[in-house]
């Protein structure tokens, strides 16, 4: 499964870099020349005002950013400019236009491990299962993981956090996929859920006929792999969101909406998605047999996911109580801590 632009790591940070600053007022200039001066790098002011130039190695760029996050405001640093290039280069005006600020530049920096992480191939999916209320697996969702060099586990939430601060997310997201769908093909059992963000995907039909194909090398079933709209953010281009669920699909998946009852995934994007498992928030969940409140909102939504011949997912189950009262009222499908917490199987362990 391939696809060129998705793939692609824009290299901004090398193992040796000439490197352009300019500053909005003397006084940030001022301190930014501090935090250089401090770390040691010798600097040429220039080439025009509160603007200054240095080399810098990535080790040198890591602390310098470090002390740009502590001195500058957050404002300081969104309105200074920043431009990264190979040592012996000299600017074009075309790289002058395409300067970052200062803020995403520490975001770059900060997003280093992430290239590592996807170069040293040591992103994962690992699978949570999900249970039929009569015990019976259903199948699994899967959950991107990275893995530092000394062992310990990077939950999701930090990688997608840095991948959509350095302009990887696309990269990312497809990584995901593709890892969710081998995990699916080497454990062969029931349903995947495979999450997805819609503001990753540049244009359906181009980013996700290559995932069809890849279900299709990998012997999957379509309709045994349900996609997954996440609430990584909320969903602005509502004709994107429905060309990508459109294509999904058509191609014989299922969708699936994260979250209800949570962030963006309200009763308008029920009515946007449309979807065939609408998965409630597991903050409906908590202490639920005890709080008529979460009792009333969960049991209209297991109804409209009756009426509408949808799945609902009572998700982050931690107790017998939470359980006993979501089978209850006719929940179709459970996930959580109490039944099973996420794993990694090992024939998909890549480390």
């Amino acid at each position: 499964m391939q696809c060129v632009e998705c793939e692609r790591i824009r290299e901004i940070v090398r193992d040796r870099n000439r490197v352009y600053l300019s500053f909005p007022t003397s006084f940030t200039y001022e301190k930014a020349l501090s935090g250089i001066r401090d770390g040691g790098l010798a600097h040429d002011t220039g080439p025009g005002p509160r603007c200054v130039s240095f080399q810098a190695t990535p080790d040198e760029l890591r602390r310098l950013c470090a002390r740009f996050a502590d001195q500058l405001s957050s404002k300081e640093r969104a309105h200074s400019r920043a431009l990264v290039l190979p040592a012996d280069d000299e600017p074009t005006l075309g790289e002058y236009l395409g300067a970052l600020s200062i803020a995403q530049l520490v975001a770059v920096v900060d997003g280093l491990r992430l290239v590592e992480l996807i170069e040293g191939d040591r992103l994962f999916s690992a699978l949570q299962p999900i249970f039929r209320p009569d015990g019976m697996l259903y199948g699994h969702e899967a959950l991107l993981r990275g893995r530092e060099i000394d062992g310990r586990i990077i939950p999701a939430g930090p990688l997608f956090a840095a991948a959509a601060e350095t302009e990887l997310l696309f990269t990312v997201d497809m990584i995901a996929r593709r890892l969710a769908l081998d995990a699916a093909a080497r454990v062969g059992k029931g349903v995947i859920f495979v999450n997805f963000d819609p503001g990753s995907i540049y244009d359906p039909t181009f980013c996700l006929r290559d995932t069809e194909a890849y279900v299709r090398q990998l012997g999957l079933r379509p309709q045994d792999i349900v996609f997954e709209v996440t609430e990584s953010g909320e969903v602005r281009d509502h004709d994107h969101l429905r060309r990508i669920l459109r294509f999904y699909r058509d191609a014989g998946f299922r969708v699936a909406l994260d979250d209800v009852g949570a962030g963006f995934a309200g009763l308008s994007m029920l009515l946007e998605v449309r979807p065939d498992v609408i998965k409630i928030d597991m903050q409906l969940i908590r202490g639920i047999e005890q709080d008529p409140y979460r009792q009333s909102v969960v049991g209209h939504l297991i109804g409209i996911a009756r009426d509408v011949g949808a799945l609902s997912v009572a998700e982050g189950i931690e107790t017998e109580a939470e359980m006993e009262w979501v089978t209850c009222a006719g929940v179709d499908l459970l996930q959580g801590y109490l039944l099973g917490r996420p794993y990694i199987p090992e024939d998909i362990h890549r480390a």
